[in-house]
C-alpha cells in the first residue's frame, strides 16, 4: 500500500458510545472573532450555534455517550446555552495555556473507555462521524483541501498515522478517537502540568514516539470548515 493514499475509510462498525466521553474544546478566545464572543456559540443552520451542532451530531452516532465541553472565554454565555446539553469544565487559564489544560480538566473530570476529541470551532456533517471502527484509536483526515494550508497535516503509512506536522497535503480534521493504551498514554501526557501549553496535535504525536498507534480515517461524503473567520460560516 501507498505511503500517502487518497482515501482512508473505515469499516463500519455500530456502537452507542455508551463507554465513551466525547471531550469538545471550545476554551479559546479566537481572535480574529474575539467580537462575536466564543466561536462556538456562532450561529449555523437552523438557527443553532457551532457547539449544539456539533453536540446533535454526536448524540445520531453515538447516543449514549458522556459529552464534556471545556469552555474558557466568556464561559458564562456558553452556560446559558449548553448547561442542559453537556457536562460543562471550566479552563481558567484558557489565555496562557493550550488544548493539553482543557483535555487535563476533562480527564480530571471522569473519561470512560474511550475518548472522542472534537475541536470546538468546527463545523462538519453527520457523515463525518459515520461508519467508524471504534475499536481501535483513530483521526479523522481530509485529502480534499477543505482546510487552509496553514493547519496541521499528517504524514501516513499502511493507513497509520506517522507524524502530525505542518506543511503537508493531507490535513487532520481536528477530531481523534482514543481507546486502549493510547488513551492511557494521554491520560499520563495531560496529567503533567508541565506540558499544559501543548497542543492537541503535539500530544499526538507524543503518543505515537511512544508506540501508539492511531489510524488515518477519512469518512466517504465528509464536509467539514474550521472556522477562523466570519466568511467560514455557511
Amino acid at each position: 500500500m501507498p505511503k500517502n493514499n487518497n482515501r482512508f475509510v473505515a469499516p463500519i462498525k455500530s456502537r452507542n458510545g455508551k463507554n465513551t466521553t466525547v471531550i469538545i474544546l471550545a476554551a479559546g478566545i479566537g481572535y480574529r472573532m474575539k467580537s462575536y464572543g466564543p466561536k462556538c456559540l456562532l450561529k449555523v443552520s437552523q438557527n443553532k450555534t457551532i457547539i449544539e451542532k456539533q453536540i446533535d451530531t454526536v448524540s445520531l452516532h453515538l447516543p449514549k455517550s458522556d459529552v464534556i465541553s471545556v469552555l474558557g472565554f466568556e464561559c458564562d454565555k456558553a452556560l446559558k446555552v449548553l448547561s442542559d446539553r453537556s457536562r460543562i469544565v471550566e479552563n481558567q487559564l484558557y489565555e496562557e495555556t493550550n488544548t493539553a489544560e482543557s483535555i487535563r480538566l476533562a480527564i480530571n473530570n471522569g473519561v470512560r473507555d474511550s475518548v472522542l476529541i472534537i475541536h470546538g470551532d468546527l463545523i462538519f456533517n453527520p457523515e463525518t462521524l459515520a461508519h467508524h471502527d471504534f475499536r481501535r484509536s483513530f483521526a479523522i483526515v481530509d485529502s480534499k483541501h477543505q482546510f487552509r494550508l496553514n493547519e496541521a497535516g499528517v504524514t501516513i503509512n499502511d493507513w497509520q498515522i506517522t507524524r502530525f506536522a505542518y506543511g503537508l497535503n493531507t490535513k487532520w480534521a481536528q477530531i481523534v478517537f482514543l481507546i486502549g493504551k493510547e488513551l492511557q498514554m494521554l491520560k499520563n501526557i495531560c496529567r503533567n502540568r508541565e506540558k499544559n501549553k501543548m497542543y492537541t496535535f503535539e500530544i499526538l504525536n507524543e503518543i505515537i514516539d511512544n508506540g501508539g498507534k492511531i489510524a488515518a480515517v477519512e469518512p466517504e461524503n465528509m464536509t467539514i470548515t474550521d472556522v477562523d473567520s466570519s466568511r467560514d460560516l455557511p
